[in-house]
């Protein structure tokens, strides 16, 4: 019988070993025996802690999104001007742990289902909705009002081409020409978006 307590020490270590199993074993044969192994755990634990694989599978997604929210939200610092926090925006998308050679697997694997499994797709979109709402109130600052909406879309699709070019090619793909890339954007939108200067 499980320890009480234990519920979310044993939740993190079975979605750890997904990662971990998606890494090596592939999406596909990431089967809950391979999982539960690598985690140290019985087969049984998983149907405890989870409903079942797809519950596991969905949970470890939802971790991976709350952790690079957690790292873009982190890196934004209130107090930078607003031009510098759309380029900080970049910042955790590129942390260290959303680089691992683990992390890239699993994420790579989950975008390729979300397509095909319905609660990988309302995660997908609720982590997009939570990237424009951190983008929003910066671009409001910055640019008119109805320009908003059309720069934060385009922001989060350069940064997940950004991110999917590092991912498959990390050497030429480095984090600086992603700096780069990120800073030439941010200062060539607002230099034609930007309403013009008032004269008295």
């Amino acid at each position: 019988m499980p320890k009480l307590g234990m519920e979310p020490v044993r939740r993190q270590q079975l979605m750890d070993a997904t990662i971990a199993s998606i890494h090596q074993d592939g999406f596909q044969d990431a089967t809950v025996a391979r999982i539960s192994r690598r985690a140290g755990l019985s087969v049984g634990l998983v149907n405890h802690y989870f409903d079942g694989k797809d519950d596991l599978l969905a949970s470890t997604m939802q971790m991976l999104v709350d952790l690079t929210l957690a790292d873009v939200e982190g890196g934004i610092d209130p107090n930078d001007p607003p031009e510098r926090q759309l380029v900080d925006f970049w910042q955790g998308h590129f942390a260290p742990g959303q680089r691992s050679p683990e992390a890239i697997s699993a994420w790579l694997s989950f975008y390729a289902q979300v397509p095909e499994r319905e609660a990988f797709a309302h995660i997908q979109h609720n982590y997009d909705q939570a990237l424009l709402e951190l983008l929003r109130p910066i671009l409001r600052e910055l640019v008119p009002s109805q320009r908003v909406e059309g720069i934060a879309q385009t922001l989060i699709a350069l940064m997940y081409g950004l991110w999917l070019r590092h991912a498959n090619d990390p050497d030429n793909v480095d984090l600086a020409l992603i700096q780069s890339v990120a800073r030439s954007y941010v200062t060539d939108v607002l230099s034609v978006a930007r309403p013009p200067e008032q004269v008295d």
